[in-house]
């Protein structure tokens, strides 16, 4: 019985001092993936967030939600909102390219007269609001007027801050 306490005590220590492994994101890239359409909701069109991450990890990640307020430039007023309408995975110890659908609705539809709408990551900044759950773990991170080209930055690579809910 001691025998069988100690090696369950090494372990727990063991698995206790290893490195908890976040997802890392490589690259990523946004593209149109419908027309411009017209309807009851306003104007609107799909785009994908294409996302080349590795996760090294044990563990499947939920992107839960994403909502955004997109801006175009420096102007103040919004372009655009963005929803994600399902939920998307990042498998456990992979390296893929993960689509993630968004729907835009452009609050703005007259500035799309003015250009056609560029897919080029420079050219907005985004209010964010997205949710990601780790089995049990569930943490929100929002943040203002990042630039698309910067949304690594929103993926800490710590998970202490992680909040603890019930699915």
């Amino acid at each position: 019985m001691k025998r069988i306490l100690a090696i369950l005590t090494l372990v727990l220590l063991l698995a206790g001092c290893s490195t908890q492994q976040n997802p890392v994101i490589k690259d990523y890239r946004l593209r149109q993936s419908g027309e411009v359409g017209f309807g009851a909701a306003g104007v609107t069109a799909g785009l994908v967030l294409e996302v080349d991450v590795a996760n090294p990890s044990a563990s499947r990640y939920t992107l839960e939600s994403l909502e955004a307020v997109l801006y175009r430039g420096f102007e103040t007023s919004p372009f655009a909102d963005l929803t994600m309408p399902e939920s998307v995975f990042i498998e456990p110890r992979s390296e893929a390219t993960v689509p993630i659908p968004l729907t835009a609705r452009f609050t703005r539809p007259l500035a799309l007269l003015s250009g056609s709408f560029s897919t080029d990551l420079n050219d907005y900044t985004a209010d964010i609001d997205l949710t990601i759950r780790k089995g049990s773990l569930k943490k929100r991170i929002t943040r203002e007027r990042v630039p698309l080209t910067e949304l690594t930055s929103l993926f800490p690579q710590d998970t202490k801050t992680e909040s603890h809910e019930k699915e």
